[in-house]
């Protein structure tokens, strides 16, 4: 059975994405309100300090059970490709198509690249109707975010997109030598009125290589007496 609805979510290259309402966009960007939203939900059920997995230089599987309503609940996040162009495989356990997600289905990588408390970047993954598009994404806390540029996405089979993200692209920190990761999604629906958000992992964040090199210790000159 279809379930899409009259309400959704809006994607505009230039301005990210909004809130679609009985026909009208709001003006405020969802990627920000659903990150905020996704968190004290989180926090909620977790009630916990954050946890970081750290993933090292080896990629991992990561798998999510059956959480969520909606077309978009991921199964299981995988993470390939080289240091300094990471990719992720994102696998949803029903499949769907681009109609269906035009305005409606959102998959977003988020990316803490500076070390800080909060995630920096993201990679937004969305469908113009016809073929899914990416794009990265600067999240400002004062400001509108900033698009960076576009990304490489394509599908394997019909339960799954991919992206990678060229971290040339992000700042990456002062000597900072990794990043952490999430991956969200986010669904519309009758059966999702309210946006139906996946997290994986369901809390805290994946650390992994940026691709710089760690810096050769000195050895001092011991004096010989």
């Amino acid at each position: 059975m279809d379930d899409s609805g009259s309400d959704g979510i809006h994607f505009d290259e230039g301005e990210g994405v909004r809130r679609v309402v009985s026909g009208s966009a709001s003006s405020a960007p969802v990627h920000t309100n659903l990150a905020r939203l996704a968190l004290i939900v989180v926090l909620a059920l977790a009630a916990t300090s954050v946890f970081v997995v750290l993933a090292g230089a080896s990629h991992r599987d990561l798998s999510d059970g059956n959480d969520t309503r909606g077309s978009l609940d991921v199964r299981k996040v995988k993470s390939f490709g080289a240091d300094k162009k990471p990719g992720w495989r994102i696998i949803t356990g029903v499949r769907w198509d681009e109609q269906r997600m035009q305005d409606r289905g959102f998959a977003l990588v988020n990316l803490d690249t500076f070390g800080n408390s909060r995630f920096d970047y993201y990679a937004l993954i969305g469908s113009n109707g016809s073929r899914m598009k990416g794009t990265l994404w600067r999240d400002r806390t004062s400001k509108r975010d900033r698009k960076v540029s576009k990304l490489a996405v394509w599908r394997a089979d019909r339960k799954s997109v991919s992206v990678r993200v060229p971290l040339s692209k992000v700042n990456r920190g002062n000597k900072r030598l990794e990043y952490r990761w999430y991956v969200q999604t986010l669904y519309t629906s009758r059966k999702c009125k309210q946006v139906c958000i996946d997290r994986v992992p369901n809390r805290g964040a994946i650390s992994d290589p940026n691709g710089r090199t760690p810096p050769t210790p000195t050895v001092s000159p011991t004096e010989t007496p």
